[in-house]
């Protein structure tokens, strides 16, 4: 089932989005453990909300370009608000979200038994970035996991995991004044990665525990880069990297014990 083009003729954007997220979430319900919703949405100012619960759960885009889950659900115009809450395991939500002007907010929310769960978000392209966007994610327990890439400028990206277990996010950003932020606690494997190229780019990490690997690259640039790492412990190992062309850069990095191993490597050329 396709989810229909909006804003150019039709129902109005909104309505029309609430009405297929019901139908869809209706045939879900009638699979139980299996519920996929395929969204190509065009216009502005749309509002989607969508709400998984069970298993196997998927958020994807209409096949014909890959198999499976991989191809990523269409979601273009600008000032768009996107909402998928996701529980239960296997889950999996992949967007792409295409704007000019920007100011789409994404909110992507997984609670429950998130084993083998997945969370892809790729916003903008190098032909057309958005600017203005701001990507929130929020995970809890088992296996969850979570990538994030965004291009445009004034562009901000929120993963937030808490509840233990493997972890894992990352977070690559391009544009100019972009911020991106990563925070884990209550112990789990842990793997942060945040790669931001931008002239003035802020990467902020915090992990409250467990193995812990920390890795902030950023090069390039004219204003200098910002990282703030913060950890209480386990087995640590950080390392940062920030390249400019005059800006200072800034690494700012707290540590409360265990393992340890800090390497940050800073200079303007």
């Amino acid at each position: 089932m396709k989810y229909g083009k909006t804003g150019r003729g039709g129902l109005p954007k909104k309505l029309s989005a609430i009405l297929v997220s019901a139908v869809m979430l209706i045939m879900g319900l009638a699979l139980a453990a299996d519920n996929s919703i395929y969204i190509d949405q065009a216009g502005d100012n749309a509002t989607v909300t969508i709400n998984q619960d069970g298993s196997g759960n998927a958020v994807r885009g209409l096949p014909g370009v890959g198999t499976s889950n991989s191809t990523p659900a269409s979601i273009q115009g600008d000032g768009n608000q996107i909402s998928v809450s996701q529980i239960g395991s296997g889950n999996t939500v992949k967007l792409g979200v295409k704007t000019t002007t920007g100011q789409t907010v994404i909110n992507y929310a997984l609670t429950g038994g998130s084993m083998n769960s997945n969370a892809i978000i790729d916003v903008g392209s190098a032909q057309t970035p958005g600017n203005a966007n701001t990507v929130n994610i929020t995970q809890s327990g088992n296996a969850a996991t979570a990538n994030v890439m965004s291009r445009g400028s004034n562009n901000t990206a929120t993963i937030a995991t808490s509840g233990g277990d493997n972890n894992s996010a990352t977070i690559g950003m391009t544009g100019d004044n972009i911020t991106g932020s990563i925070t884990t606690t209550l112990g789990g494997g842990n793997a942060v990665s945040l790669d931001l190229q931008s002239p003035g780019g802020f990467a902020s990490v915090t992990a409250g525990g467990s193995t812990n690997t920390v890795t902030v690259q950023q090069t390039g640039g004219g204003s200098g880069h910002q990282a703030t790492v913060e950890l209480l412990g386990s087995g640590n190992t950080v390392g940062i990297q920030q390249q400019g062309i005059a800006g200072d850069n800034i690494a700012n990095l707290k540590s409360a014990g265990s393992g340890n191993t800090f390497s940050i490597n800073q200079n303007n050329r």
